[in-house]
């Protein structure tokens, strides 16, 4: 008949000792190699060369910097030369670039001095004579343009 649980705890507590087999007398077998011992086995001919040697990571290595650097500098070669054609370009239309700059300016200059030729017609400096377009209060003793900000609309 089964032992119930109760019965199976109680008998573990007092049967400690027991095993469920009891060992043998019987010196245990172990295998040993055969007198002489066993073959030695060539591993290297059964394994093959596992990538390439250190000199030749080396190698690889080194000459795919020196390419690269290679090209950096050929690339800023051909950098520097093309930003130089285009100064180049640049220098040589810039009396026409100023030129049209300063056609535009005077066109501005003289609807400018119209305005003021309306607003100040009847208009006298502080001695007495008749206001000149374009005549400033103040002298600097040489010719400046004038500021260009205020001839533009304001696009605010």
């Amino acid at each position: 008949s089964r032992l119930s649980t109760y019965d199976t705890q109680k008998h573990r507590r007092n049967n400690n000792a027991t095993m469920s087999l009891r060992p043998s007398t019987i010196p245990p077998i172990q295998d040993m190699p055969p007198p002489g011992g066993y073959k030695k086995v060539d591993m290297g001919r059964y394994l093959p060369d596992r990538g390439p040697k250190g000199w030749q990571l080396w190698l690889g290595a080194t000459s795919l910097i020196i390419y690269g650097y290679y090209q950096i500098g050929k690339t800023n070669k051909a950098r520097i030369q093309q930003k130089m054609q285009e100064r180049k370009v640049r220098y040589g239309l810039y009396p026409f670039m100023q030129a049209e700059a300063d056609r535009e300016y005077m066109e501005r200059e003289l609807v400018n001095l119209r305005r003021e030729a309306e607003v100040m017609k009847g208009v006298q400096d502080g001695s007495g004579n008749k206001w000149v377009p374009g005549s400033s209060q103040y002298f600097g003793g040489q010719w400046m343009p004038r500021k260009i900000g205020h001839f533009m609309p304001k696009y605010a």
